[in-house]
């Protein structure tokens, strides 16, 4: 059906002529044309593949990483019997700062540009606690199960909502809701 409609004889059909068409008309067609254009190249229908292809490796990625971290993390802790989690998540962190380096050294990770409206004192202060998140995560693994800490983790996102409603009397939608609710 697209081979039809993308015959020389078809589009003529389907195309207004100027005369016909007011201002709206004529910004109307040239959305059309470019859409047409878009997918029609090759490099348009690369550019849309990459579009959609992009954040689902990511997210792919990013799932297989993180569970591949956390059993290799058990592994480390109950099977070699390493017996410091803090150390751990600080080898962590200095594998990735190094792979982030190389990434930027050969421009495959572009680096983002600074925050000039967040204070330093503020992102050391953020860091910090995202470190201590981590180090206190690999200790949890060490004495729990991984099962009993996934289930630690799920738990922290409904907790936090539940906090700010006592709290703040912060109310959340129900489209937000339904889905914390199937995590409880």
């Amino acid at each position: 059906m697209f081979n039809f409609l993308t015959r020389k004889d078809v589009r003529k059909i389907l195309k207004r002529k100027d005369s016909d068409a007011g201002e709206k008309g004529r910004a109307l067609e040239e959305l059309r044309a470019s859409l047409f254009n878009e997918f029609r190249s090759s490099e348009g229908a690369k550019r849309q593949q990459q579009r959609i292809c992009g954040p689902i490796s990511a997210l792919s990625f990013n799932f297989l990483v993180a569970v591949g971290i956390i059993f290799m993390n058990k592994m480390v802790l109950q099977t070699v019997k390493f017996k410091f989690p803090i150390l751990l998540t600080l080898i962590h962190y200095l594998v990735s700062w190094f792979l982030m380096a190389v990434l930027k050294a050969f421009s495959i990770l572009p680096s983002s540009p600074s925050s000039k409206s967040t204070r330093m004192s503020t992102l050391f202060t953020l860091g910090f606690v995202m470190s201590l998140s981590t180090g206190f995560a690999n200790v949890s693994l060490k004495y729990n199960s991984i099962g009993f800490y996934q289930m630690a983790k799920i738990a922290v996102t409904p907790s936090i909502v539940l906090a700010e409603f006592v709290l703040y009397r912060k109310k959340v939608s129900l489209p937000k809701v339904c889905p914390l609710s199937l995590v409880c």
